[in-house]
């Protein structure tokens, strides 16, 4: 029968491998930053910038101190900016933007501050579904493709339809903007959960709100002609990771 000494001696090593298991995987969350860094692209402009993170674009202007005599300075190519998470971490992300200007970063202070108030639970991860096949948002053919156009990223495709034709959201996932951008007119941005978005433009009117959870074909927006638009049609983006990509490559 083991002794007292050697059960104890057992159980302290259990407990020391758990510890160091807990250590371990608080060390990779807390590697985690309130912020995203984004390199300016070409044609790029605030309000876009904004819709694509999910934040204002008021947020990012005040993060990176953008304002020039009470209006805000134009994006360059290739300049890099910091977008912050969520509004609540606007204080974090401009306190990192001020000590870049003096050579210096903040970033291993917000870890320690992190791991210091990382909970010991977590809910589990959940898994995404396989992904669905995208379909178009609107029959008809495409007019005007992706890619460079006046030395600007025509971003997206735009497919014509007339005015109040239903748009069909091209996968399920989660609203997360539904408004007017400069340019753009009124829009729709879909989350499919996987690291991908979709973007419906120039909209007459939007059927959704912020937070609706919709299914693949399901109206999310009528045809229009809001924003920069010379005829009604819908303005079809996708987006990977923020980057805008050629929509014929996912569609049907």
């Amino acid at each position: 029968m083991p002794s007292f000494s050697r059960l104890l001696t057992r159980r302290l090593s259990v407990s020391s491998l758990s510890a160091l298991l807990l250590f371990i995987t608080c060390s990779a969350s807390c590697n985690e930053l309130p912020w995203v860094e984004h390199l300016v692209v070409c044609g790029e402009c605030l309000d876009s910038i904004a819709e694509d993170y999910g934040v204002l674009p008021k947020t990012i202007e005040r993060a990176n101190e953008l304002s020039l005599r009470e209006e805000p300075r134009k994006l360059s190519d290739g300049e890099k900016i910091l977008i912050p998470k969520c509004e609540d971490d606007l204080t974090f992300t401009l306190a990192e933007v001020r000590a870049r200007k003096r050579g210096e970063s903040i970033a291993s202070t917000i870890r320690d501050e992190k791991s210091m108030r990382l909970s010991v639970s977590r809910p589990a991860k959940v898994l995404p579904r396989p992904a669905e096949q995208f379909i178009r948002p609107v029959a008809g053919r495409i007019t005007s493709p992706w890619g460079m156009r006046g030395g600007r990223l025509h971003d997206g495709v735009d497919i014509p339809a007339p005015l109040g034709t239903p748009i069909l959201a091209a996968r399920s996932g989660r609203v997360v903007f539904s408004g007017n951008i400069n340019g753009y007119g009124r829009t729709v941005t879909i989350d499919h959960g996987d690291g991908t978005r979709t973007r419906y433009s120039h909209n007459s009117a939007n059927l959704v709100k912020v937070g609706d959870v919709v299914r693949q074909g399901q109206p999310v927006a009528k045809v229009g002609r809001t924003g920069r638009a010379t005829c009604t049609h819908v303005h079809f983006s996708v987006l990977v990771n923020g980057k805008a990509v050629n929509p014929e490559k996912y569609l049907r």
